[in-house]
Order: C-alpha cells, then structure tokens, then sequence
C-alpha cells in the first residue's frame, strides 16, 4: 500500500515540477501564456485538432487490441473477438492509472486467465504481445528516421544532429535483436526440447512454458508479421494523434516539424512506459519536453502537447470504460481448454 502510494506522489511531484520549470512567466512561448490566453482571455482552442487527436488515438488503441486478438488465435486460446474488445479497452483505462503504461497489462492477464486453464500461455502472450510492440516502436522510428534523413526532407541543424543519433541507436538496437531472432530459426527441435525440460526442472513451469510459447511464434513468422504490421500502422495513428495533439493550444510557437514527430513520439512512449509512474504521468511530460528542446524547439510545447495527449486518453479510456461496463458480458467463447503441461 504504502509503495503504491509512493509511486503516485512520485508521479504528481514530477509533474508539478515539469509544469512549474516551464510555467516561465512572461515569456510567450511558456505555460503561463497558453493559461492566460486560452482560459483567462477565452480565447478558442482548435478544436479540429483536439477530434482528430482522440479519433486517431482511438484508432490507434483498436490496433493494439486486434493485435493482441490475432497472436491468442494464433495459440487457439479461443477468446472471443467481443471479449478480447472489451478486456482490452478495460485494459487501456487501467493503463491510464497504474504504474507505468503497461499496468493495464496486469488487468488484462487477470481478466483472460479468470476463463483459463492455460493460464501461463495467456499470460506469457500478453508479455510477447508487448515486446512486438516495443520492438515495432523502436524501429519504426529508426526506419522512418532513416527514409526521411535520406530523402532530404529532415533539414540540418540540432534536428538533423538528433535525428542521426536516434537512427544509429535504435536500428542497430533492431539489428542485433533482428539477427538473434533470425539465428533462432536454426534451432532443431530436439534442443528445444531440452531446454524446456530444463526449464521445467530447474526454474518453474511457467518458466518453460513461456519458452515454448515463444518458440512457438518463432515458428509461425507470418502471425508475428501481421503483428508488426498492425502495430506499425498503430503507430502511425498515434505519432498523427500526438502531432494534432501539440496543435490544439498552439498559436504562433515553434514546433518540431511533423516529420521530426515521427521521431519523437515512439522514443516518448517508450519514456513514458517507466515504471513506477502511473500512466506514465510526470515522465512523460518530462520525455517529450526534452525531446522538444533536443529538436531545437520550446520544452514548454512538448509539455503542453503531452498534457493535451494525456487528456485524450483519459477522454477514450473513460469514455470506453464506461460503454463496455454498461453492456452486458458475453459469455466466454472458449474452445476446449487444455493444461499448461504440454502433451
């Protein structure tokens, strides 16, 4: 109890103090301006922007969700389409409140493994489901990155300097993870075998049935393509979301160009991911401001985009929560359930 409550007095003293470093009163291109004009003064917000940020991020939500549909088929956990929607969007709102952005992740395993008696595979899904999406993010931005860099369209100055370190970090990240996974593929089975058995005898059974799950995906390159491809596209939705989301309060401030924000968004969702910040709250205003200001903009504009991004999610997650708990729960559309002791 009392480390949950540390971690949300973490979350809100990191925030305060986010806001209050980029308050800079008097000076335009600060929080203390934005304040004044738009709910002192009453001046319009863009509101075009504001629809289009939480259209695109919902968008980008229902991605994650069908993704995470596709690899329980693919290990024939035969939840239903309704019910992996309806767990999922339960999960993003817990995401918005627990530690860290994957917190919803815990409600999710909870809900699935309920129904369950392959309890270790539902879980070990959710945390592959992650770990595709994680390394999806990392190299869509080292391989947007690197399309725009070449074709010019990046420019010089601190945003070229930033976007160059950025591309050699995160592709030789995926690189040497991409060549592990490759090598994988040469395993003969009777080592996988071994290895499992190992695993059973030395660690626990979860332990090992997380290996063969994995092994499993390894197996069936086609499902873990689709996956990324899904969340590629996810991604694309929420890198546009982010961007109409730094609009919406914005007058004449300087901004880092849309195409740097491919760049941008993936390496503040990852920051925004630590742990022990509920809903990433704090740190990911803290990430994105320094992003900002290492493209050679205002940190402030980082830090009121992520604020307005916040509040899109906090408008779909609620929003949501509250549909799926108002309509009735299906039954569970198991197909015959087998133990986690592999036949």
């Amino acid at each position: 109890m009392l480390l949950n409550v540390s971690k949300y007095l973490l979350a809100l003293g990191l925030l305060a103090y986010v806001i209050h470093s980029n308050w800079l009163p008097g000076n335009e291109n600060g929080l203390e301006a934005v304040w004044q004009k738009h709910l002192v003064e009453g001046k319009p917000i863009h509101l075009v922007f504001l629809f289009a940020s939480i259209f695109l991020f919902f968008l980008g939500v229902c991605g994650t969700i069908i993704r995470w549909h596709l690899m329980m088929l693919a290990q024939d956990m035969g939840i239903g389409f309704w019910n992996t929607i309806r767990i999922g969007f339960i999960g993003f709102f817990f995401n918005t409140l627990l530690p860290g952005s994957v917190g919803g992740d815990l409600v999710k395993a909870a809900a699935v493994c309920k129904n369950q008696s392959r309890r270790s595979v539902a879980v070990t899904i959710i945390l592959l489901d992650r770990a595709i999406a994680l390394w999806g993010l990392i190299f869509f931005s080292g391989a947007t990155g690197a399309i725009f860099l070449f074709a010019g369209y990046l420019g010089e100055g601190n945003g070229a300097a930033a976007t160059k370190s950025i591309i050699k970090i995160t592709l030789s990240f995926c690189g040497i993870t991409g060549l592990g996974w490759f090598v994988l593929g040469w395993l003969p089975q009777w080592r996988v075998e071994r290895f499992e058995g190992r695993l059973r005898r030395w660690v626990a059974g979860p332990a090992a049935e997380f290996w063969l799950t994995f092994w499993r995906y390894r197996c069936k390159p086609l499902v873990v393509m689709q996956s990324l491809l899904i969340s590629w596209t996810g991604h694309v939705c929420l890198t546009l979301s982010f961007y109409c989301a730094a609009q919406v309060l914005r007058d004449d401030q300087s901004i880092p160009n849309l195409l740097e924000h491919f760049l941008i968004v993936p390496l503040g969702l990852v920051i925004q991911a630590t742990p022990m910040f509920p809903g990433g709250a704090g740190i990911g205003e803290f990430g994105f401001g320094a992003l900002y200001s290492w493209f050679g903009t205002d940190r402030a504009m980082g830090v009121l985009a992520s604020l307005v991004q916040r509040l899109v999610t906090w408008i779909i997650g609620i929003s949501a929560y509250l549909v799926i708990i108002a309509l009735p729960v299906p039954k569970n559309q198991a197909v015959a359930e087998t133990s986690d002791t592999p036949s």
